[in-house]
């Protein structure tokens, strides 16, 4: 049975396998190792089209042959490479390439194991063209699991991102509160799961973060707020991120009331709006006098008004760095008092993970499910 094996990038490993279930909600993966998922399902949807929009897969590899290794059989490995060449109905140039993940295995250099591969490779009819082949060969060593696995090669093994060059010191409207691009890339592929017809709303968008990647990927997006100047900065970065981008997707940036969605968002997106993504103004108080979590409830009971049925959630909110199995301490309030919020707010909380910021910040990534409202 022909196998599909998404290897993930580092920085993140629990986001990165979040995101991977949201963009592929049919199919199922194991876990080889926290950065390799293996599936005996082939995925419909293009492949490139995912790693085009994801933030947190490295590449694919199809038709993957995996062995946990011992001395006693890369001879193995290489009699079932030699099977997956055999059967690939083309011939053209190809290239070895080869990745070490989580430190090395003993008695294996990936080099030279992708050497024989090469050599194996043109005994079955394929020529070597390192620079720009035809197709590609994956090698995967992991550390950790002693695993090693091998394919062809979807994506590269480039760790580099490409939200790098919309990282916010480099857009023309910065403000110090904005997120990195490459969480707020997840936040929206966690929230809006496949690309499709739907859009995803960020009711209160500031510099237009969430809104940049969504709109970059080929989303739909509706991004408001109530700070006039936010939503003039925010189409500055907007126009600038889509210079070079060729990539068509229907959106609207406007000011509006993340707590009156009803009047803010057009009706014609009223029940087709799969994912929010939230990362509330903590520190500039666009929204008069509302207290943090009362902003937060009325912008999620706002939200059930208009979005489609099992829409997602995606909420981001500061808290003090704390150590496995300690309480978590948000820095505005209460912990406990927050989740009796959500509960309230009809948003239930699916899953959640913490990325460190610096010394005395972190951020918790939140994901809920929030029904529409009848």
């Amino acid at each position: 049975m022909a196998q599909t094996l998404a290897c993930l990038r580092g920085w993140h490993v629990g986001l990165a396998q979040a995101e991977l279930v949201a963009l592929f909600p049919a199919i199922k993966f194991e876990e080889l190792s926290p950065r390799l998922m293996l599936s005996n399902q082939q995925p419909a949807k293009k492949l490139e089209q995912s790693l085009s929009c994801s933030s947190g897969i490295q590449c694919f590899l199809r038709d993957v042959e995996v062995i946990n290794f011992t001395k006693q059989n890369q001879t193995t490995l290489l009699e079932k490479v030699s099977s997956v060449l055999e059967k690939f109905p083309e011939r053209g140039s190809l290239a070895v390439r080869y990745l070490r993940i989580a430190g090395r295995i003993d008695g294996v250099s990936t080099k030279s194991l992708a050497g024989e591969i090469g050599s194996l490779a043109v005994s079955h009819g394929y020529s070597i063209n390192l620079n720009d082949p035809e197709y590609e060969i994956g090698l995967i060593a992991d550390g950790m699991s002693n695993t090693i696995v091998c394919g062809w090669l979807i994506g590269d093994f480039d760790d580099s991102i490409g939200t790098a060059t919309r990282r916010a010191t480099e857009r023309p409207f910065f403000r110090p509160i904005s997120l990195d691009p490459r969480l707020a890339r997840l936040a929206v592929n966690l929230a809006g799961g496949p690309i499709d017809e739907n859009a995803i709303l960020d009711p209160m968008t500031g510099t237009g973060g969430f809104a940049m990647e969504a709109i970059t990927m080929g989303r739909n997006c509706l991004a408001i707020d109530m700070d006039e100047d936010m939503i003039l900065g925010a189409k500055q970065n907007i126009d600038w991120a889509l210079q070079d981008n060729e990539v068509k997707s229907n959106f609207q940036i406007s000011v509006g009331d993340a707590c009156n969605l009803v009047e803010s968002i057009p009706k014609m997106w009223h029940g087709k709006i799969s994912g929010v993504v939230l990362d509330p103004p903590y520190g500039r108080n666009s929204h008069g006098t509302h207290g943090h979590f009362e902003l937060i409830s009325n912008t999620i009971e706002s939200a059930r008004k208009i979005v489609s049925d099992n829409a997602k959630l995606v909420l981001i909110i500061p808290i003090k760095p704390n150590k496995d199995n300690e309480e978590l301490e948000l820095l505005h309030g209460k912990w406990d008092d927050f989740k009796q919020m959500m509960v309230s707010s009809g948003a239930e909380i699916i899953n959640q993970w913490q990325e460190h910021v610096h010394a005395s910040l972190s951020r918790l990534i939140l994901l809920a499910s929030i029904s529409p409202q009848d």
